[in-house]
């Protein structure tokens, strides 16, 4: 794959590596123990403009092209798919303000997100709703004067939720879907994190409760009625890319971890590597490896080219990396045997990341809905 890319891009590819290398891939494991990340790491993230990838020179980000971001994505997930979810929502929620936001909430907030002095957190997901996010619950309502909006209800599952200092809070009001920002310390916000998880243990997942807690109407982001079908979808395009991408580099640490123990570990008088049956398993994680890098490069070239078909090409980017990352981390279990099955086995940790990835921003159903819809209409529209 690294053929398509222009030079500017193998070069940046490659202090992405570097960086993980360096700064990541020795302390995961410890991380993952501690189920948090360090603000060290987060502060280095920040300074290297890791944070701003895809926010624009105006307010402080590096405004890298789309393709640049997934080599990004697929450089962290290669070692830590919890640090890539930190990549995944600054962009989620910096994009939409980008989008949707006014001058005044664009000036307000990006400067920090590119700085990564404030983490953002995308508040969607609900305990009751999960993918179905048409079924919000979360509500607001005007108080007596019109300025302020209360608010009350729940959100779950939120990816850094337990450090974020900003929110973006989905909810409905007077039945009409709103989008609004909220700081964190505000009154009636309270944060409960959620602990042992199966994968992206040091992702900071929280619960958040609301309260009666009282939010100017300017913090309204977009118009009332767009926050699912305006605001909602440019954040999920988003996350389904940056998904996509962080599943490849889990697969190609799959694939690596498993081709290196196959051509070093002795079973008698040979290596595993020549036992047929792992032998199909590493040609099968290859093959994956292959089709899944096409794919996300694909999507990420659609992006930057601003084409109609770049929602599909993302959906399929991320149904496919997702479910072939799942595959391959079991894979790289049965390669490894009884020291894969170690909890602090790096192939352990791939198993465990791996499912989530069918989960996040959408699961594999969801997308096996739209995109089956999605490839239906357009036979109907060809024939017609």
């Amino acid at each position: 794959m690294e053929t398509l890319l222009t030079d500017p891009q193998k070069t940046r590819y490659q202090e992405f590596k570097e960086f993980v290398a360096t700064n990541v891939q020795p302390f995961v494991e410890q991380w993952d123990r501690d189920q948090r990340h360090p603000a060290s790491i987060i502060e280095q993230l920040g300074q290297s403009g890791y944070l701003s990838s895809t926010i624009s020179p105006e307010y402080g980000g590096k405004g890298w092209d789309f393709v640049t971001y997934g080599l990004l994505n697929e450089a962290f997930g290669r070692a830590s798919s919890a640090l890539t979810d930190l990549l995944t929502v600054q962009t989620m929620v910096a994009m939409t303000l980008l989008k949707w936001g006014t001058d005044k909430q664009r000036g307000q907030w990006l400067t920090p997100l590119a700085r990564g002095e404030v983490i953002a957190a995308f508040a969607l997901t609900e305990p009751g709703a999960g993918s179905a996010i048409e079924s919000l619950k979360t509500e607001f309502r005007h108080t007596n004067n019109g300025d302020t909006l209360i608010l009350n209800g729940q959100k779950k599952w939120i990816s850094y939720g337990q450090v974020a200092g900003l929110f973006l809070v989905f909810g409905k009001l007077k039945e009409r879907p709103v989008a609004c920002l909220l700081e964190r310390g505000i009154a009636g916000l309270e944060i409960e994190p959620i602990q042992e998880m199966l994968g992206f243990k040091s992702a900071g997942l929280a619960k958040i409760n609301f309260h009666d807690v009282e939010v100017p109407s300017s913090s309204i982001v977009g118009k009332p009625g767009f926050a699912l079908s305006h605001l909602a979808p440019v954040a999920l395009q988003y996350g389904r890319l940056s998904t996509a991408c962080s599943a490849v580099g889990l697969l190609r640490a799959c694939f690596e971890e498993s081709v290196l123990y196959a051509a070093t570990r002795q079973i008698g008088e040979r290596t595993v590597g020549k036992i047929d049956m792992i032998r199909t398993f590493i040609a099968k994680m290859g093959a994956d490896l292959g089709a899944a890098q096409l794919l996300c490069y694909a999507a990420c070239r659609a992006e930057d080219e601003h084409l109609p078909e770049a929602f599909t090409k993302i959906l399929v980017a991320k149904y496919y990396t997702s479910r072939a990352a799942v595959r391959a981390a079991s894979d790289a279990v049965q390669i490894h045997g009884a020291s894969g099955c170690q909890e602090s086995s790096p192939v352990a940790r791939y198993y465990r990341d791996a499912k989530l990835m069918e989960i996040l921003e959408g699961t594999t159903q969801i997308h096996e809905q739209l995109l089956s819809s999605l490839f239906v209409d357009q036979a109907a529209q060809l024939k017609g």
